[in-house]
């Protein structure tokens, strides 16, 4: 039987009701440049979740003072505090292991200073399952992710990477791929539709650059919770203007 009517709550924001919730990514290196562009980014209306990329963080590898960042970026933003370590091979910038990548994961989640976590399914199994069983144990939000910056699988493989997501517990799903046409775009936007009507997790699929560009703002008709937006500088091809990403989500909605 189809899912239907999916949703997660998380504080005051409501997955998967109404337009997809927008993320503004930050990407500076000290804790100084994060802080005060967190500040900045606090001045802005209509966006809801700040994605920290820690991968970008000069201190990653101390998670002393990783923890020590998130306690004070809790204390200046209002948003929901999403916290990513992109590893190179899902297009980050660092090189990390499972049991550091796991240390560093369950620490955060412990911190009670993040609503939603970043688990790259590229960890593999026993490392992904460990990080989900953390983050639930400290009521963060598990979205479990995989990346691929040089092409868009075919459908089959898309599907297949969605629902092992599904069956490693992860409560919302996201898939990013880079098209080479207009095809894979559309391919992106099938799949969504597809998996959506029968896993329980919610979804965040992305076609990405300038090819990709519908997918970020039409996930209300297809099924993606959470678009990308930026404040500055991007963390991803393809990214748009948080004013430009507001006024066409809400057009889309309103017709």
């Amino acid at each position: 039987m189809p899912v239907i009517d999916k949703k997660l709550k998380v504080k005051n924001i409501v997955f998967g009701e109404g337009i997809p919730k927008i993320c503004i990514p930050v990407t500076e290196k000290t804790a100084k440049d994060i802080l005060e562009t967190v500040k900045s980014y606090e001045t802005h209306d209509g966006w809801d979740v700040l994605e920290v990329r820690l991968d970008y963080f000069e201190y990653y590898e101390d998670i002393d003072e990783v923890i020590s960042l998130l306690k004070d970026i809790r204390q200046v933003t209002s948003r929901l505090v999403l916290a990513t370590i992109r590893t190179i091979e899902e297009g980050g910038r660092v090189a990390v292991g499972p049991d550091t990548y796991f240390n560093h994961l369950k620490a955060m989640c412990e911190s009670g200073c993040i609503d939603l976590v970043d688990i790259e399914l590229t960890k593999g199994n026993s490392c992904v399952t460990q990080c989900v069983y953390a983050a639930h144990a400290n009521d963060v939000v598990a979205i479990i992710s995989k990346h691929d910056f040089n092409e868009t699988p075919d459908n089959y493989t898309m599907k297949k990477y969605l629902r092992k997501m599904d069956d490693l517990g992860g409560d919302i799903l996201k898939l990013a791929v880079m098209p080479q046409n207009k095809a894979d775009v559309i391919r992106v936007l099938e799949v969504t539709d597809e998996v959506n009507n029968d896993v329980e997790p919610l979804l965040i699929t992305i076609s990405m650059g300038y090819l990709g560009s519908i997918t970020r703002v039409s996930g209300e008709s297809y099924g993606s919770v959470m678009t990308f937006a930026t404040i500055g500088k991007k963390s991803a091809p393809g990214q748009i203007p948080l004013d430009q990403m507001i006024k066409t989500l809400y057009t889309l909605h309103n017709d």
